[in-house]
């Protein structure tokens, strides 16, 4: 069975937490003479004779911090180095070209290449010094290039749907992978995995009671990754049970954690789903948001080597302000503040908190001042174009939808149509979905070699499809089903992979339309439009229309004139009555909401 990137780069994260560790954001232990991953250093090597040896870290891996600390000041092994190879680390947030290149490593990876930029050896986690000495001089005593280890897909560009029995097995996968006695699936960790809870939700949805208690259980028991302090979700448990966090604060958890937790909360009223919800996003707004309005990106496990996360969590909340905390990766990359938005937008949403859809609009004002590049997408850290990743871009167009919804205002739904657009132009693949990056003129070896990361295609896909829909706009459709025939490709592996069920289902399925007619000054369409917005499904095309802005982008139903503000659900060709009650909302969609 194949497992999921998103679990298999964080395995290695911190088994235990024995050893000491230097905090985060402070000086490298190592003392190395780091260089940064360019052309420049393949340039070097070859002139000097020399490998390059590539140290894949991350700024909240425990262990990436014990390998600096250890074994790379270990007098031998600096020796070899210093003899025969051009150290380079990078952080994996940093690049994400690299990091979907070498995920199914987990950090930190230890990659060494020849001079061509041909991979000699990759290994994935720790590595004690005396086993990392032994590795450096087999690699200087047979440099042999290895053979390329990707999956052999059969990629068939007709094929735009999952076949039936591709989707049953993809489910029943799922089915066999849940822990019926402490929820979530598989049987060494414990991740929240948002997609394989959203399918759980919407097939409970549909009736299905096993699907319902899967979603139920695993979010129940998941509360106990939250912190109960400050707030926010640990990245994952090491115990089947939920109970050993592991105390790193990632921004992809915090967005599963707020859209999760307030699907719950909209499916069945919850003081507990909501007290979870409102836990990450005070995390959120009171640790991980700058003064500028941008969100940062994760925030480490450990403070230093004396004071692990297990000890500091463990402080009430005084005796936290009493001592360093675990330091914040300060980058405010696009992606991470897509997430940002997904999260805070999925918290508006089912609360009507204001403060978040505030601080969400913020956020992407702050990426489109200073993430925008001249061709028209988003930079990862900086504003250029060559900084551009499908993983932020995707993340954007997802966020400026979610925006779109929670606010009801056209420029978010232009905004998307845009971003998208660059992705289509610079990411898609010929042969069938959508690559991590455009590979530099100057890339070497195998570095020449795009990259396609399965869950940045799974969300191409959704986006390009539901886009598609709210514009009316075939063009779109098309290139979702350009993405959905990578996706089919990637399912004949017959692994975990709730993303590509859920993405299928979403090309197979129109959304529900659900269309309040009023003006945006009038109380009663904004209290229509407030219910619309918390219906608890994910993949819907809601609209507010104000008759003064002109017609809808996509005019596809002529709704009445009407004395008096209404809601629309329309699915299938058919259309509710209209709604004038706020609280009759939600009746009106579950009714034409067949899935």
């Amino acid at each position: 069975m194949v497992i999921p990137m998103r679990i298999v780069r964080s395995l290695l994260l911190g088994l235990a937490l024995a050893l000491g560790i230097p905090a985060s954001g402070r000086a490298d232990p190592s003392g190395l003479a780091w260089q940064p991953f360019a052309d420049a250093v393949f340039a070097r090597a070859r002139a000097e004779n020399r490998y390059v040896l590539l140290h894949m870290a991350a700024v909240w891996c425990h262990w990436c911090h014990v390998m600096e600390g250890t074994t790379y000041r270990d007098p031998a092994v600096r020796d070899l180095i210093d003899r025969r190879f051009i150290p380079v680390r990078v952080d994996q947030d940093s690049r994400p070209d690299l990091s979907y290149r070498y995920e199914r490593w987990g950090w930190p990876a230890t990659i060494m290449f020849d001079a061509d930029g041909n991979e000699i050896f990759k290994r994935q986690g720790y590595l004690p010094p005396e086993l990392f000495a032994k590795l450096l001089q087999a690699v200087i005593d047979d440099p042999s290039a290895l053979p390329s280890t990707d999956p052999d897909l059969d990629i068939r560009l007709d094929t735009v749907q999952l076949s039936a029995e591709q989707r049953a097995g993809l489910d029943a996968i799922l089915r066999e992978s849940y822990d019926a006695q402490h929820g979530g699936f598989g049987d060494i960790h414990r991740f929240l995995q948002p997609e394989a809870v959203e399918w759980a939700l919407l097939r409970g949805r549909d009736g299905q009671p096993p699907y319902a208690e899967m979603a139920k259980r695993t979010l129940d028991n998941a509360r106990k990754l939250i912190d109960p302090v400050w707030g926010g979700m640990y990245q994952y448990s090491d115990r089947l049970d939920w109970s050993g966090p592991h105390y790193e604060k990632l921004m992809n958890i915090q967005l599963a954690a707020l859209r999760l937790y307030g699907l719950q909360h909209a499916s069945q009223p919850s003081a507990e789903a909501l007290a979870a919800a409102t836990a990450v996003y005070r995390y959120l707004m009171n640790h991980l948001r700058s003064p500028e309005g941008a969100f940062y990106t994760s925030q480490d496990a450990d403070v230093d080597a004396r004071l692990t996360g297990q000890t500091f969590y463990a402080l009430p909340a005084e005796g936290r302000a009493r001592v360093a905390a675990p330091a914040i990766d300060r980058n405010r990359y696009a992606r991470e503040n897509g997430w940002a938005i997904m999260g805070l937008t999925a918290y508006y949403d089912a609360t009507g908190e204001t403060e978040a859809r505030a601080a969400a609009v913020g956020a992407a004002d702050w990426v489109l001042a200073h993430r925008r590049t001249p061709g028209g997408g988003f930079g990862h850290g900086s504003a250029a174009d060559a900084d551009a990743y499908l993983a932020d871009n995707i993340a954007m167009a997802e966020a400026f939808l979610a925006l779109h919804r929670s606010t009801g205002a056209r420029r978010w739904l232009d905004w998307a149509a845009r971003t998208a657009r660059y992705v289509a132009e610079r990411f898609r693949d010929e042969g069938g979905g959508f690559h991590a990056q455009r590979p530099p003129a100057d890339a070497r070896g195998v570095l020449q070699k795009p990259v396609k990361q399965l869950e940045e295609n799974v969300t191409a896909v959704r986006v390009f499809n539901l886009l598609s829909h709210y514009l009316g706009d075939p063009q779109l459709l098309r290139l979702a089903e350009h993405g959905m025939s990578y996706l089919a490709a990637f399912a004949e592996l017959e692994g975990f992979f709730p993303g590509i069920l859920l993405a299928d289902h979403e090309i197979g399925h129109p959304p529900v339309h659900v269309a309040v007619v009023g003006g945006k000054d009038d109380p009663k369409a904004a209290a229509l439009y407030a219910a619309a917005r918390a219906y608890p499904a994910r993949y819907l095309r809601i609209e507010w229309w104000d008759r003064r802005e002109g017609p809808l982008p996509n005019a596809d139903v002529r709704y009445p004139e009407l004395p008096e503000s209404a809601a629309f659900a329309c699915a299938d060709k058919l259309c509710s009555l209209p709604v004038f009650a706020a609280d009759e909302v939600a009746q009106a969609v579950a009714r034409v909401d067949r899935r």
